[in-house]
């Protein structure tokens, strides 16, 4: 009944403007950095523009993707802190964030590192893993919802995955499916927007494709920058925030759900309307 209960309330939560907003903007920015990042690897592709300059493009987006990481940890913060206090303001769940942020950020980090060693041993590196994701499951909502330090908040997310370890791995399983499902219902629209401008695109003498220089030429010179139009065209803005919109819905989903799962699995069964 947790797993149900939790999930329905993860998926109310998750329609909210307030909740979408904060990831909607990060996944803007973030997805449409990386077609502009994308379109300069065609035009170097098509054109050959000067290495150096897409190097330096390269290492301007790398730093632009750990700062919106950052900014990431912090929203997800603020996100399962309303998934325990839905009524309260978005910015108070920000500022509590705030307070956690260093414990989260420093969380993150022995995450990463232990994921990547656990990783390491072949054949058995991919099942460490995912047991390791297992265990971390309820790390955030520690952090937030149980106010726990580093060390603290990973005792915490051991003691409650090993109670309910069928709970924590359903829940997880679940959360998986339906956020794939949700991120296909919004990507689709997206996806045929390319595929249709691709098909449009190719030619219909079936002669010009004997030729592999010609071939070649061909897509250079016709194909490559004609998508990158297609893609700064305003109907593909249109379907591009509609996959943004699904993405950050999704997130929310997920961050909520796993912070309903541990209070339901701590304190009883109380409801979201009931706190």
């Amino acid at each position: 009944m947790s797993i149900l209960k939790s999930i329905s309330e993860g998926f109310k939560l998750a329609i909210s403007a307030k909740r979408i907003i904060p990831f909607l903007i990060i996944n803007l920015i973030v997805f449409y950095s990386l077609i502009i990042f994308l379109g300069q690897i065609i035009s170097f592709a098509a054109l050959g523009v000067n290495p150096l300059a897409l190097l330096t493009s390269l290492g301007t987006y790398i730093v632009l993707f750990i700062i919106m990481a950052l900014i990431d940890l912090w929203i997800t913060g603020a996100i399962t802190h309303q998934a325990k206090y839905p009524n309260k303001s978005l910015m108070d769940s920000f500022r509590y964030s705030t307070s956690k942020y260093l414990v989260i950020f420093a969380s993150t980090i022995l995450v990463g590192i232990i994921a990547v060693i656990l990783s390491l041993p072949q054949y058995i590196g991919f099942l460490l893993a995912l047991i390791w994701t297992l265990i971390i499951f309820y790390l955030y909502p520690a952090i937030i919802i149980g106010g726990k330090g580093v060390i603290d908040s990973f005792k915490e997310t051991w003691n409650v995955f090993k109670k309910f370890p069928l709970e924590t791995f359903v829940t997880w399983l679940l959360i998986g499916i339906i956020s794939i499902i949700i991120v296909a219902v919004f990507t689709v629209p997206m996806i045929f927007y390319l595929i249709g401008s691709i098909l449009s695109l190719l030619p219909m003498d079936e002669s010009i494709y004997v030729n592999n220089t010609l071939t070649r030429n061909l897509v250079k010179t016709e194909i490559l920058p004609k998508l990158i139009d297609a893609v700064k065209s305003p109907i593909f803005f249109v379907y591009f925030f509609i996959f943004c919109l699904g993405m950050s819905l999704q997130k929310v989903f997920s961050v909520c759900t796993k912070a309903r799962l541990y209070i339901n699995l701590k304190k009883g069964k109380k409801s979201t309307e009931e706190e």
